[in-house]
């Protein structure tokens, strides 16, 4: 059975309602947490003493196994929901599944992996007016400052709005990908998408996933999967 466009709405909404019970819930746990209801009291013991012998932080952290590139494979992805259930106003896209999703606004998110090398943000209230173009000339601009800045590709391109349950719709949209040298995490890539949603002449959204050099080609497939079916109420 196909769902009309007036039920996918609705299960978008009820997604948002959803998210802000867990919300809820956790803030609740913590607020327990912090006041001791519901915890066992315990009796405070000395601070261990420090030895001449002990292993510095530093050294266990430089022990720690390497991690390997992130491919297209590995990524399980799910609809992931953030906004305003007050308003009804809010987000819904593909998303890697399990990555922690931290609301910066309505209608932006950053989305994280668990070991903290991967992320994802989505912005859907970038300001129109200018064109995916012109959205990818003024990131770079604003990149040159940036240490070991390097932009490795730029394209032009389109997405079919994969979602069967809307009118067929084309997005627009220009990618650039570039790496920089981070000072505590070493070399870092993002591919970076500005995409025109309702008009090709006005940039409504950004998509961005960060990542390694060697994770590039899970980033962009993560890039595209959160473009085909990116759905902004209102």
């Amino acid at each position: 059975m196909k769902l009309t466009r007036t039920a996918v709405i609705a299960l978008l909404v009820a997604g948002l309602a959803g998210t802000a019970a867990t919300a809820t819930a956790v803030v609740s746990r913590r607020d327990s947490e912090a006041t001791g209801q519901g915890t066992t009291a315990t009796t405070p013991t000395a601070p261990a003493t420090t030895t001449a012998t002990q292993t510095p932080s530093v050294a266990a952290a430089d022990q720690q196994p390497a991690v390997a590139p992130l491919t297209p494979g590995q990524v399980k992805y799910e609809h992931r929901v953030w906004g305003d259930p007050k308003t009804e106003a809010g987000i819904r896209i593909w998303a890697p599944k399990d990555w922690q999703l931290a609301k910066v606004s309505t209608f932006e998110a950053r989305l994280t992996s668990p070991n903290k090398l991967w992320n994802l943000r989505v912005n859907g209230a970038v300001s129109g007016g200018r064109t995916t173009q012109a959205a990818a000339d003024a990131k770079i601009a604003g990149l040159r400052a940036t240490p070991g800045i390097r932009i490795l590709a730029r394209v032009d391109g389109t997405t079919r709005f994969a979602n069967p349950h809307f009118p067929a719709a084309t997005y627009h949209h220009t990618t650039i990908t570039y790496s920089y040298d981070d000072p505590a995490r070493g070399p870092r890539l993002v591919v970076d998408r500005f995409v025109a949603v309702y008009e090709p002449t006005s940039t409504n959204l950004e998509i961005s996933a960060g990542g390694r050099p060697e994770d590039r080609a899970a980033l962009t497939a993560i890039t595209d999967k959160a473009t085909e079916d990116y759905i902004r109420l209102p």
